[in-house]
């Protein structure tokens, strides 16, 4: 055993860090706040196949990848849930993974958004207020003290 009880084989990455697989190569992304305090994400370098947890999320049953719009619709998603306490931690992380031009964004949940409406889920994210202001999931919650 290591520190804290942590098997001496436990792998542990950090921001930017790269793990190379031999055909593959993952960079790991930390993004505090976008969804949960801890959430990151992976970036496949040679594929520029980006794995956003739940960031560009969209509802409904749509096909294996998209080939509309979508992006207002994930808006409203995120306002009707409340996952986002704040649209700073989202908009900073938006910010850096436009600099990645993926080729394909593979969200947790809906459908998988290729480089061609990348920018437009990215855009209605850093000009489309989003965050929790009260209701979440379409209920308006009463000041608990």
């Amino acid at each position: 055993m290591g520190w804290y009880n942590i098997p001496v084989d436990h792998i542990s990455v950090w921001d930017n860090e790269i793990l190379k697989t031999g055909r593959r190569q993952f960079k790991f992304i930390m993004t505090s706040h976008v969804h949960h305090w801890d959430s990151m994400m992976i970036f496949e370098e040679n594929t520029k196949s980006l794995f956003t947890s739940n960031l560009f999320i969209q509802p409904g049953d749509n096909k294996p990848v998209i080939t509309e719009d979508l992006s207002q619709s994930m808006i409203n998603l995120y306002r009707g849930a409340g996952i986002f306490a704040s649209e700073k931690p989202v908009r900073n992380t938006t910010k850096r993974l436009k600099d990645l031009s993926p080729n394909m964004v593979y969200p947790m949940h809906g459908s998988c958004i290729d480089k061609s409406l990348f920018s437009k889920h990215t855009e209605d994210i850093m000009k489309n207020d989003f965050a929790y202001f009260g209701i979440l999931l379409g209920q308006k919650l009463e000041n608990i003290s």
